[in-house]
Order: C-alpha cells, then sequence, then structure tokens
C-alpha cells in the first residue's frame, strides 16, 4: 500500500492533479478519492487463490482419471477371472476358481497383479462366488442367489461372480488406491470395490453384507458369467425349426436330478428349434412346466391356454442358445451277433418269429404257448404283450430285442416286466405304442457289463430312418429306466397335431427314467410326466458369457 505524503488543492475540472509518494508519483483524476489506492494489488491475491483452486480443480481430475484407469483395468481382471472359470462351475468348482485367480492375476491394476481369494466356503460377498443367475421375465430384472453348500437341497449353480477390491482392509490384495494430489488436502488413497448383489431365493430381497450389515448395491469392478452347456438336458427336442415341445391338456411336466453327489446338478429342457413363435407351444387348461433349465435356440416362444412356470429361480429361460448336438447320434441297429457267443446274445443271427411267430399275446399268460421269460434276439413281426398279472407278469429276458413289424406294443391290460440289462431297437417301419393302463417295468445295462458299456442306460431306440411316431400313454405302473432316443425328422402337421411329432408322451402319471432325446416331443394327459435325469449324455462346455 502506498503512502501520501502531499495533496495539492483540487484543480479545475479536467486538469489532472498529481500526488507525491516516497516511491512514485501517481496520476488521479479529480473526482477519485485518496482511500481507492488501498485496493492496490488485491489482484495479485486473487490470481494466486484462483491458480491454486485451478491447480486443485486439475489435480482432482487426474486422480479421478487414475482412478477411472485404475477401475476398469479391475473391472477388466473380473471379467477374464468370470470367463475362464465360467464353463467349470458346473462340473469342476475347485478347478473354475482355479483358473480365476490365475486369469485375474494376469491383468494388473495401478501396476500391481490383481489378486482374488478362493473363497472355498463359498461366503456371500467373498471374491468368487458360485451361484444361479436367473432373470424374471415378469418384473424384468436379474437376481444372483448364492449357492449354500450347507443347504439341505442345494440351488443348482450355472454361474461365477467374481469381485475386485482395493481396499483399506483389503492390503492382501495391494490395498487402496494412491493418489497423485489429493496429498495437497490430506487424502492419501481411495478405495474401490466391487460389490455383485446377492439375492434370497425365497424373497428376492437383497442380503445385507453380513460383516457390515449394510444393504448394497450393485457397483464397482464386477462381473458375473453363465456357464452354456457341460451339464446335459433331462428332454432334449432336436428339431431346429418349428416346435420342438408341444404341451396340451392338463398336465405338469417335470425334469428334476436325482444325482448324487450333485455333478450336474441341472434337470434341463433343450429346445433346439429357432422359431420365435412356436418352437415351445402350449396350449390346455392348465399346463406346468418344472424345470431348473429351459435351453431355448430361439429367442422366444408362444403359448395359450393357462399356461404356467413355477416362480423364479425354479426355472430359468435361457433365450439363444446354441442348439445342443444329439448325445446319441452314433446309435444305429445292432449288428448281427452270433448266438454262440456268451458275451453277445443273437440279435440278428436268427428271426426268432420264425420259432415263435410274431409273438402276441392277449390274454393271460400260458407258459405252454410263449415262453416266458420271452428270449432276446431280433423279431421281424415285432412284439405285441397285453394280459399279465402281477402274480403272472409277461417276463422279458435280458439282452438286445430288434423288432420289426409291427414294433413294440403294450396293451391296457399289458403287465411286462424285464430282466435287468434290456434294450429295444425298433427298426424297419416298426413303432412304440404303450396303452396308458399298462404296467411296463424295463430297466437297461448298466457298468459296462454286456457290449462293452455300448448300449448301457438306454432303454428304447427307433430307427432314424423310419417315418413312424411312437406313442407312449403311461400310468402310475409305469416306470422305463435308461434314456428313450426317437430321433425320426417325421414331418409336422401343426403344432398341435400329435401326429406330426416324433413321440407323444402322456398318461395320468408316469416316470420315464432317465433322459428323452427325441427329434419332436408332444407331451398330453391330466396327470403328471417325470423324468428323473442323472446327467447322463452331457452336452460339451460351449461357452461361458458375461451377462453383467
Amino acid at each position: 500500500m502506498m503512502r501520501i505524503t502531499t495533496k495539492r488543492s483540487r484543480q479545475a475540472d479536467g486538469v489532472l492533479n498529481v500526488m507525491k509518494c516516497r516511491s512514485t508519483i501517481c496520476e488521479q483524476k479529480d473526482d477519485l478519492s485518496p482511500k481507492h489506492l488501498r485496493y492496490r494489488g488485491f489482484v495479485l491475491v486473487w490470481t494466486a487463490v484462483i491458480f491454486f483452486a485451478l491447480f486443485l480443480l486439475v489435480g482432482l481430475s487426474l486422480d479421478v482419471a487414475k482412478l477411472c484407469i485404475v477401475n476398469h483395468q479391475m473391472h477388466n481382471a473380473a471379467d477374464a477371472a468370470a470367463l475362464a472359470g465360467g464353463p467349470y462351475v458346473k462340473k469342476n468348482r475347485d478347478y473354475a476358481r482355479d483358473l480365476a485367480v490365475e486369469f485375474a492375476g494376469y491383468n494388473k491394476a495401478d501396476h500391481l497383479g490383481v489378486y482374488l481369494e478362493r473363497n472355498d466356503e463359498n461366503l456371500a460377498y467373498g471374491d468368487i462366488i458360485f451361484g444361479r443367475y436367473t432373470y424374471n421375465r415378469a418384473e424384468g430384472k436379474s437376481y444372483f442367489f448364492r449357492y449354500d453348500p450347507t443347504s439341505v437341497d442345494p440351488m443348482p449353480i450355472n454361474a461365477i461372480a467374481v469381485n475386485v477390491s482395493r481396499t483399506q482392509d483389503r492390503m492382501d490384495a495391494g490395498g487402496p488406491i494412491s493418489l497423485i494430489f489429493g496429498k495437497i488436502v490430506n487424502v492419501f488413497t481411495a478405495n474401490l470395490e466391487g460389490s455383485c448383489v446377492i439375492s434370497d431365493p425365497d424373497t428376492y430381497e437383497t442380503i445385507a453384507n453380513p460383516d457390515t450389515g449394510v444393504i448394497p448395491h450393485r457397483h464397482g469392478p464386477y462381473a458375473i458369467a453363465v456357464a452354456v452347456g457341460g451339464s446335459g438336458s433331462g428332454m432334449v427336442c432336436l428339431r431346429p425349426d418349428k416346435t420342438g415341445l408341444s404341451i396340451q391338456g392338463t398336465v405338469s411336466l417335470t425334469v428334476n436330478n436325482i444325482t448324487e453327489p450333485y455333478v450336474y446338478e441341472e434337470g434341463a429342457i433343450t429346445i433346439n428349434s429357432n422359431d420365435d413363435d412356436y418352437c415351445l407351444y402350449t396350449n390346455g387348461t392348465s399346463v406346468e412346466v418344472n424345470a431348473d433349465i429351459i435351453n431355448f435356440t430361439a429367442n422366444d416362444f408362444s403359448s395359450t391356454g393357462n399356461f404356467v412356470f413355477p416362480p423364479e429361480p425354479d426355472t430359468y429361460l435361457n433365450f439363444g442358445q446354441p442348439p445342443m448336438p444329439d448325445p446319441l447320434a452314433w446309435l444305429n441297429e445292432p449288428e448281427n451277433k452270433p448266438t454262440t457267443n456268451p458275451e453277445l446274445a443273437a440279435v440278428r443271427a436268427t428271426d426268432l418269429t420264425e420259432l415263435y411267430g410274431d409273438v402276441f399275446i392277449n390274454a393271460p399268460i400260458k407258459i405252454d404257448d410263449y415262453p416266458n421269460p420271452i428270449p432276446s434276439g431280433y423279431y421281424s413281426g415285432g412284439l405285441e404283450l397285453d394280459a399279465g398279472t402281477e402274480e403272472i407278469p409277461i417276463v422279458l429276458s435280458s439282452g438286445i430285442y430288434i423288432l420289426g413289424g409291427d414294433g413294440l406294443k403294450v396293451g391296457s391290460k399289458g403287465y411286462v416286466v424285464t430282466e435287468p440289462g434290456a434294450f429295444f431297437y425298433i427298426t424297419g417301419d416298426g413303432m412304440v405304442d404303450i396303452d396308458g393302463g399298462a404296467s411296463f417295468y424295463a430297466t437297461p445295462f448298466k457298468d459296462g457289463v454286456m457290449y462293452d458299456g455300448l448300449y448301457d442306460n438306454i432303454i428304447i431306440a427307433q430307427d432314424k430312418d423310419t417315418l413312424t411316431c411312437a406313442d407312449i400313454n403311461g400310468g402310475p405302473g409305469f416306470n422305463l429306466e435308461g434314456a428313450m432316443y426317437f430321433p425320426q425328422e417325421v414331418e409336422q402337421k401343426g403344432p398341435h397335431d400329435p401326429a406330426g411329432y416324433a413321440l407323444s408322451l402322456g398318461g395320468s402319471g408316469a416316470a420315464f427314467n432317465n433322459q428323452i432325446i427325441t427329434w419332436s416331443l408332444y407331451v398330453y394327459g391330466t396327470g403328471d410326466v417325470l423324468v428323473n435325469y442323472d446327467g447322463r449324455n452331457p452336452a460339451p462346455v460351449s461357452k461361458a458369457y458375461l451377462v453383467e
């Protein structure tokens, strides 16, 4: 501030006064008071303040930019870890965790390799969490449910969630992110924490973090990947166009898993049709589908009538999936085998029709007319079985039955039981026709005891080249163990016409163990149709894809 030493009297208008100071002489307008000269130099102060604020703003921007870059790096690590472990979450979870940890470490965040804890206990809000990812179509929301290994009925797994964190309490992962300019204002670090939301499968509500009690939201660097394939399906409809599965009447279709311990944990239905309108067609008084997952190659489906999916997460609809390859595409008519080979029973070497005629039993069985058990082998006329009782059933011996002519028919009064280890192959124009009143208990080959295990766990197969439809109308006394295979590519007449489906399946309560593989399937009736899938013929793992 300048010191005024003298002041001359006011001059005439327009004439300048000259004021002398110790250090300078300043010109002053006639009407300017000397006190205003006290503010000289404040520009320097404001300039310093503004430049300091700008410096802080630029520094803050650079720190925010650094955090954005590190967050992106951590997110990339989460994506890589989820995609690496995803294909193995259903079959080898230890390996899935190993891969997730390994591939996360290939990525760097803030010049440090990304570290993940394995979380072998699968605790909520860990770094690696196995669970079930599902989408509720009615709500338009997705949910992630943690797999609880301590549960009596553990939820099937189809996804892996990866959370990547750099926080003050995670020094093992590198600790918080150091700031460059934040130190000026005494802020040295910042936390970055990934969190997917864990939902309660009963209430769908977000579960609070057990460590903090806080109900979180989805934030930070995290990723969720869903596995495709690797689990197989209890019901596979191979047709690539038109309707793969049609369900009519008042029927409950259930495909579940009975494997212990859980290896392939999904009782899935797979529909290969790419028809967005009619890949799955339902029209009935009450149609209910119970399955862990329905895999669609199509992007949608059409249904009419009262069609019910159980509440999520019991059924998860997977649209736009790759078609499942035919797991029994290799299966052809068994080759001729010599009758003298005790390990390979006769199938074509002798036409047993020549001995017994077209085997037709339609009265209470009499051993005098037909052998009991009826021997396995080739019957050009097929087998038509009826009558029999629980006390005196019609017994089919163990071995391979190749049935031409009328194929395999069981009438409404049939009571048929196979000895352990039987396989029916329908050839020519033969068909499978089993009436709803029949009792039929059939057991396939198991454990590689016969035929080097080639036909293990398969009970009925129909020739690919025939155009004859199969009709199985089961009842309470009906249990076919093993896979049923009907690949015949019949021409479809409409989604509601059973004559256009390779297999029509119905009844008032039947169990079909353990897999149905067919070109197309028509389900009808007034009861429950149950497929107890046991994990056979799994689809190969194709990929895991990121959903979040």
